[in-house]
């Protein structure tokens, strides 16, 4: 099970970069948010899902990463230049919280979710979830456990009762609007050291 971060250290292709982290408590929502201002990459990333390419991290692209208390899943929004809504990637997850810097992690359980402003769902990385199951590397606890996040989350959207997209699509258009949600911000240059996260 893999331990990742949402400031993505990691995440050669983006060169020059914001991050910030702050707490919200909005409707059906409380948690820690996260945005990621992609100002320059070496080269965007396009992905395919069956008939549908799109490209979802390009200079100019943001990512906001909302971590719900309680539940087992976290939500990015993947915003192009003008902040229209690519796309929606629902990570399945054994746990999230806070590390000492205070970014958000979680424990990634491979399987996700992609939901298409009106094109629909796809589920991915089903393969890598039974591949990890077989290897022993989750159990058959954290395996139902992904699947039964899955089939409630899916099960709400299409019911029309998934209301974390609701407060995603806010939450995205109040940061489009200032370009951020708080007064203190980290900027990172992969060149360069990267400084302390600060918080307001």
């Amino acid at each position: 099970m893999e331990h990742k971060t949402a400031d993505r250290p990691n995440w050669k292709r983006v060169t020059e970069r914001s991050f910030e982290v702050v707490h919200r408590e909005d409707g059906c929502f409380k948690g820690k948010v996260t945005a990621t201002h992609l100002k320059k990459v070496s080269y965007p990333l396009i992905v395919q899902y069956k008939n549908y390419e799109l490209c979802i991290a390009d200079s100019g692209y943001t990512w906001l990463q909302h971590f719900p208390e309680g539940k087992n899943y976290t939500v990015t929004t993947v915003l192009d230049q003008k902040g229209d809504v690519v796309q929606f990637y629902i990570d399945m997850c054994l746990e999230h919280g806070v590390n000492d810097e205070g970014i958000p992690w979680f424990l990634d359980l491979y399987l996700d979710i992609v939901i298409l402003p009106d094109k629909g769902i796809f589920i991915l990385d089903d393969n890598e979830l039974m591949e990890a199951f077989n290897n022993e590397n989750i159990t058959e606890k954290e395996l139902i456990l992904a699947h039964q996040t899955s089939e409630e989350i899916i099960d709400k959207y299409k019911k029309g009762k998934f209301e974390e997209l609701e407060i995603c699509e806010k939450h995205s258009a109040e940061w489009l609007h200032e370009k951020k949600f708080t007064k203190s911000k980290r900027t990172e240059n992969n060149s360069s050291s990267q400084p302390k996260l600060h918080f307001s």
